[in-house]
């Protein structure tokens, strides 16, 4: 299997092959990875269970590999963990596999007063609040990377959000799209909450999607994000308290009858 990641990570001086990054990060062969994956930090494939024809475990332990069966195509599903480094670390491993395409899924804040919990959220952009993506160029001491912004892929982005709007235009849910600010803590965040909306112009919070797109880019593997909404802290309903029962069940309900068949949908149908 050859590798993606770049020469001046030097696996190759320290007698690292890309089957053992494979191996080490998920715990299966490189060519049990599909070319087109879904990468999700901590769902299980229940949330895929209503939307998929079949799903088969593949690999269990820190990170889990599932196989998907959907509209005569087979999917990976990858859960990579909570945060930048975990999710960053699981998508520059599937540069030492065939996946091609990759559709992030998850959770996140909503800042605006327009988005409501167990809305759907398409990311156009990501701020980058975290400390994985400043090693993922070629400096020794790196220039920082914190606050600079990073970009998905367009076309894949155009697309997942075309198939989710059409879905979600059919269960009168809304798609929100904009700029998140991907953050390394959630304890700290509240205090910065209205800076982020005001000065910074996110509409979303969460943890991973720089690094993942960051990583994903370095590797030529078109990425995309769509994602639930949580929580609104800005409406004192936050992931520690404020939250109905009736808001947790939008979450659950949405995620898996209108955002996994939005995954699905666009991952089978994306050339």
């Amino acid at each position: 299997m050859n590798s993606r990641l770049p020469a001046f990570f030097q696996l190759g001086k320290y007698n690292i092959s890309p089957e053992d990054v494979v191996r080490c990060t998920f715990g299966c062969e490189p060519d049990t990875i599909e070319n087109k994956v879904i990468v999700t930090p901590n769902w299980g494939p229940d949330v895929f269970a209503d939307a998929a024809d079949a799903i088969t475990e593949i690999a269990s332990g820190l990170r889990s590999v599932w196989q998907l069966s959907y509209a005569g195509r087979v999917l990976s599903l990858i859960r990579s963990g909570i945060g930048a480094p975990m999710a960053g670390e699981a998508v520059l491993a599937l540069g030492c596999t065939p996946c091609k395409t990759l559709i992030f899924t998850g959770s996140l804040a909503g800042l605006h007063k327009d988005i409501r919990i167990g809305d759907l959220f398409m990311v156009e952009r990501s701020i980058c609040g975290d400390g994985f993506s400043r090693y993922l160029n070629s400096d020794i001491l790196p220039n920082d990377s914190f606050l600079q912004p990073v970009i998905p892929a367009r076309d894949l982005t155009e697309h997942v959000k075309g198939q989710a709007a059409e879905i979600c235009h059919s269960r009168s849910l809304p798609l929100h799209q904009g700029t998140v600010f991907s953050t390394d803590s959630v304890l700290t965040e509240f205090f910065r909450l209205n800076h982020f909306l005001e000065e910074l112009k996110c509409t979303g919070l969460e943890m991973e999607t720089a690094a993942v797109f960051r990583s994903a880019n370095l590797l030529r593997i078109e990425a995309a994000a769509l994602l639930v909404v949580s929580d609104t802290p800005l409406q004192n309903k936050s992931l520690f308290s404020g939250r109905t029962l009736e808001d947790r069940e939008r979450v659950r309900a949405n995620r898996r009858g209108v955002l996994a068949r939005a995954i699905l949908d666009s991952l089978v149908s994306f050339e």
